[in-house]
């Protein structure tokens, strides 16, 4: 009776055996059966599970298959499937969804990158806090970009739910700075004072831009100075420009670009706040 029970049970492995030589528990191994997935090859009247070499060579499978996104619905209708056609379908889906995956890992590292050099920006101006105006070159770009009212506050324009919908709506996804630009500097001292006027919502787009919802900061010289703290203090970085400007004999001719460098995406410390504006400008 002994040599029987031994020679039945030579080719088969207990379900603690399967779960230890597969690294698997006994409560996967058991929602495998029910989902028909890998079933014990015998089960005794007592309710023990048997399994075979053959069938525990599955585990692996099933784990690479896991591992690849395969969920176990598929994994069992994948292993049951007489037609590769079948297979090379459901693989090519699934490098489908990688691929998108990779696209939005992609864009989520850009974004993380420019902020990170947003805050590093934040952190030079802080520790110098310059009051000089510089001229800088800056190429031409493309930008997302909302025609709006500001409001009155700058809080619901930098972080605006209107603007948050546009994107979602143009299936897009933004990075780098909210910009506000103003038309005129009238508008801008407007906004600095509180008061609603027109404004243009712009942000750097990770996506392509459809021709109605872009805007093209064109390539030039612009003037350039930072301002430190509330936003509803940029009057004076303002004056700077244009005092700049009338000294030194620059014309301006484009309008007011606030670029936010730090705001309340960062932090609600207004100490911590850093803006640059920004005058397109040529020689008189």
């Amino acid at each position: 009776m002994i040599a029987h029970a031994r020679a039945d049970r030579c080719d088969l492995y207990q379900i603690g055996e399967v779960s230890r030589m597969g690294c698997i528990s006994q409560r996967t191994l058991r929602h495998y059966d029910e989902l028909g997935l890998m079933r014990p090859d015998v089960v005794r009247d007592n309710g023990y599970r048997y399994y075979s070499l053959n069938t525990m060579l599955k585990i692996p499978v099933i784990n690479y298959l896991k591992m690849l996104g395969f969920s176990l619905d598929e994994i069992t209708h994948m292993l049951q499937r007489s037609s590769l056609t079948e297979v090379r379908r459901n693989l090519a889906e699934h490098l489908s969804s990688c691929d998108e995956e990779a696209r939005l890992i992609a864009e989520k590292r850009q974004a993380i990158v420019e902020w990170a050099e947003l805050v590093d920006e934040a952190n030079m101006v802080l520790r110098v806090k310059p009051k000089t105006v510089s001229v800088r070159y800056l190429a031409s770009r493309e930008l997302l970009c909302m025609e709006s009212t500001f409001s009155g506050g700058f809080a619901d324009s930098v972080v605006s739910l209107d603007y948050a919908a546009f994107v979602r709506e143009a299936d897009n996804a933004i990075c780098g700075p909210v910009i506000l630009q103003f038309e005129t500097v009238g508008d801008a001292k407007a906004a600095a004072g509180g008061h609603a006027c027109p404004v243009r919502l712009l942000q750097k787009a990770m996506r392509p831009v459809a021709e109605d919802e872009a805007y093209v900061m064109p390539e030039g010289m612009y003037l350039s100075t930072y301002h430190v703290g509330a936003f509803e203090e940029m009057d004076e970085a303002l004056d700077r420009l244009l005092a700049f400007a009338h000294e030194n004999g620059y014309k301006i001719c484009g309008p007011v670009t606030e670029r936010f460098v730090t705001d309340f995406w960062t932090t609600y410390n207004s100490e911590l706040f850093v803006t640059e504006l920004l005058l397109r400008t040529e020689t008189e």
